[in-house]
């Protein structure tokens, strides 16, 4: 992998945090794919399956923030060694908590963990690209291996040996996360005295109110109204794409392969976000991926009926999502200084997760009410018109002046 262009750029840094990523991104692709499984094998409703799924999310919403403050504060390593542990844990208890209200809970803390593990990927992937949309666009490539690889292994194991050997191998697979968070160099800490004290850690007022005062950045305002755009389809994935196939009849297995196929055309995607970036404006270009990713997954009911259609709608998704990420990261990297990278990610993160709560629950609700066909159709509509709205907004504001 060529580092041309950057000679600045520490290799062994660089690649820590492709392999954090790596494998902290298959991990919470793993649970994405599993958790809509289990719940469905245990009864629960498609309310309750919304209200689960969205769980994960719950206290990220909360704590992002907070999280890429600590990154900022204490350095990368030091965030990432306990919550990739702690990732690394967590899984176990899901068998033991196979209820709905012990599900909700499990989900709120293991969804907190995973999402700051690959919070401590992006924040130090961050700081050490300088913002560059080809070193991002690498570091979205290597990381879908994870994501492609996780959900098509945990596919066929669910599929042939239950839930308890599902649960173990996430919860291995957090080993190789703890071993990646372990190569990241030392000199990833927070370089002032004062932001290693006691004092400076507990004074986390201050960092949300830099967090609030960054997001009227209307850069930082763009790429978060964005990012829950963005976001809308991975929410759907992760709970009644899953659901719909499963009900249609097709294999836990098949649907570990879908999944794992569009993370790999997100890699292929995001190799070519350098090339558009050069080529054109990354916001117009960023706008259009997110709405074509969510024309593809929205009309997934109609796809389903041929095996074909679905591959290619499956992998045309993807496509759309690998290029829009970098751009999006890129945007906001170059938008903020060095000093605030953490405080970014954990902000995008909380936009992030926002989405994640309140797709599935809408999804949920919309399933008992209108059916799950009408419910892509009418997600998809509303995710759409937001995409035009921005647009219409970055326009008449004029945010972007180049």
């Amino acid at each position: 992998m060529s580092l041309q262009g950057a000679p600045q750029i520490n290799r062994r840094a660089l690649y820590a945090s492709y392999a954090v990523g790596l494998f902290s991104g298959g991990q919470w692709d793993m649970m994405g794919i599993i958790i809509p499984l289990f719940a469905v094998f245990i009864g629960l409703s498609p309310g309750e399956i919304g209200l689960v799924v969205a769980a994960r999310s719950a206290l990220s919403v909360i704590f992002s923030i907070h999280g890429g403050i600590l990154m900022d504060r204490l350095g990368v390593r030091a965030v990432g060694f306990w919550v990739s542990i702690a990732a690394a844990l967590l899984p176990l208890l899901y068998p033991v908590l196979g209820w709905f209200w012990g599900l909700v809970i499990l989900q709120l803390f293991s969804g907190l963990i995973m999402t700051l593990a690959m919070a401590s990927g992006q924040t130090y992937v961050n700081q050490v690209s300088n913002g560059d949309p080809t070193l991002l666009g690498r570091f979205s490539f290597v990381t879908r291996f994870g994501n492609f690889f996780g959900p098509v292994i945990i596919g066929l194991i669910w599929n042939y040996f239950g839930s308890w050997p599902t649960f173990l191998i996430i919860s291995l697979w957090g080993v190789p996360l703890v071993i990646s968070v372990l190569l990241i160099p030392q000199g990833a800490q927070a370089k002032e005295v004062e932001q290693k004290s006691i004092v400076g850690l507990v004074a986390i007022k201050n960092g949300y109110a830099q967090a609030i005062t960054l997001a009227k950045n209307p850069t930082v305002t763009f790429i978060l109204i964005l990012t829950v755009l963005r976001n809308g389809p991975s929410a759907i994935q992760a709970s009644f794409f899953v659901v719909y196939l499963d009900q249609i009849g097709i294999s836990s297995a098949t649907i570990g392969f879908l999944t794992g196929l569009s993370e790999v055309f997100v890699g292929f995607g995001s190799l070519f976000a350098g090339w558009f970036a050069y080529r054109g404006r990354a916001h117009w270009q960023a706008i259009f991926f997110v709405g074509s990713a969510i024309l593809f997954i929205s009309l997934t009911p109609f796809f389903a009926q041929l095996i074909t259609l679905l591959i290619l709608a499956t992998a045309a998704r993807g496509f759309a999502q690998g290029v829009n990420q970098p751009l999006i990261f890129s945007i906001l990297s170059s938008g903020v200084s060095d000093s605030q990278q953490g405080v970014a990610v954990g902000l995008r993160n909380t936009f992030n997760r926002f989405s994640n709560i309140i797709i599935p629950i809408m999804m949920g609700f919309l399933v008992e009410w209108r059916g799950i066909t009408e419910s892509f159709i009418i997600i998809g509509i509303i995710l759409i018109g937001g995409c035009i709205s921005v647009a219409l907004g970055v326009q008449h504001f004029r945010i972007f002046k180049r």
